[in-house]
């Protein structure tokens, strides 16, 4: 019953987002291709996604932190940044949030959760989300068809997420965590992939790779339309090549680095095959990253029960088991995406283990 109402939710929020989709279309940023980003190799993210500026807040008052951006955009509302903080009263453990695209809320009672239970939680802004949106269709410009333009926007959330991360060393947590939703997902899997003072990532119903999440998923028909006259899969792997998971292996099998995937076995966004790739990496790397796997969507992994089901498992992977009483206070966690079929009994091990890796031709050119 509960699988099948999970797919009435999802199906839902894919007719609502065609619809915006369909309403927006006369302000739809068309295909442009601009080399002067097209890196070669991946050894060139490292430099990519180093931070440029210092970690200090132009605001820090009870309850949020506001930073400039490293990257300045030419929209100026979105060259700072707020993050909501839910303080738990301890140094002992940070987690930083990163929300879905086109967000219209943010999660509070995820946050109010973890807090609760010791562990201080960041709500990071992505780039033209929420006050950093100029207007109505301001999120369009973080994933789009110009793809030099989708690539500056999503470096610049990861280079922001990279200053959250400092600033919260900075500040004492002994302990430093990320999670995301979706593209927020790939995003916390940058961010844990070059910043070593994150110790784990959670990564929910997020891709391995965002052309191949563009190219298959339900929501991104209008984006889809766009691109295919235009460029090829291939080539726009080959453009957003930097943001790609596994092309990032090395990094993300870094000592250090605890992973757990989040993956809806019904998920027409993120297909789930766009998790298990990288997740086959890092068995064949001898690493064991956790996997969660629930019978609903991508939406519906906010829907009870399978939003206390993965606050248990993360909470477990954070830190420490949860009571049931606790896990019923999660019940009011909703994921409101409004734009994204595992069988998962084999996983195809793509690459060798991590001696391998080290010992082979180039342990920096897993792209090749």
């Amino acid at each position: 019953m509960f699988r099948y109402l999970a797919g009435r939710y999802d199906r839902k929020n894919i007719r609502r987002s065609l619809t915006r989709q369909k309403r927006i279309e006369h302000r739809a940023i068309s295909f442009r291709f601009d080399d002067s980003f097209a890196f070669r190799t991946i050894p060139e993210a490292e430099k990519f996604f180093e931070p440029l500026g210092p970690a200090a807040p132009l605001v820090e008052e009870a309850g949020r932190v506001v930073f400039t951006s490293d990257i300045q955009s030419d929209d100026e509302k979105n060259n700072e940044f707020e993050c909501l903080i839910a303080d738990s009263g301890s140094k002992g453990h940070a987690l930083v949030v990163f929300h879905h695209w086109y967000a219209r809320s943010r999660y509070p009672a995820f946050s109010k959760f973890f807090a609760s239970r010791g562990i201080t939680v960041v709500e990071a802004t992505l780039p033209f989300h929420f006050g950093r949106a100029s207007d109505e269709f301001s999120e369009e410009k973080l994933l789009n068809a110009d793809l030099g333009l989708t690539v500056g926007s999503l470096r610049q959330a990861v280079l922001d997420g990279r200053k959250i991360v400092r600033w919260l060393h900075a500040q004492g947590y002994s302990e430093i965590s990320v999670v995301g939703m979706c593209i927020g997902g790939l995003i916390a899997g940058l961010i844990a992939s070059y910043e070593d003072k994150v110790a784990k990532a959670v990564l929910m119903v997020s891709p391995d790779s965002l052309a191949d999440m563009v190219w298959t998923g339900e929501t991104f028909t209008g984006l889809r339309g766009r691109l295919q006259d235009s460029i090829s899969l291939d080539e726009l792997r080959n453009a957003w090549r930097l943001f790609d998971l596994r092309k990032n292996l090395w990094e993300l099998t870094r000592p250090g680095l605890d992973l757990m995937f989040v993956v809806g076995k019904d998920d027409k966004i993120v297909r789930p095959e766009l998790s298990g790739g990288l997740i086959g990496d890092l068995g064949a790397c001898n690493l064991s990253p956790q996997v969660v796997l629930l019978n609903c969507g991508h939406s519906s992994v906010g829907m009870f029960p399978y939003n206390i089901i993965a606050a248990r498992r993360v909470l477990r992977f954070l830190k420490e088991t949860p009571t049931l009483a606790e896990l019923w206070e999660m019940r009011g966690f909703r994921y409101d995406f409004s734009e994204t079929q595992m069988k998962p009994t084999r996983w195809s091990w793509s690459l060798p283990n991590r001696t391998a890796i080290i010992h082979g031709s180039s342990k920096r050119h897993l792209d090749s």
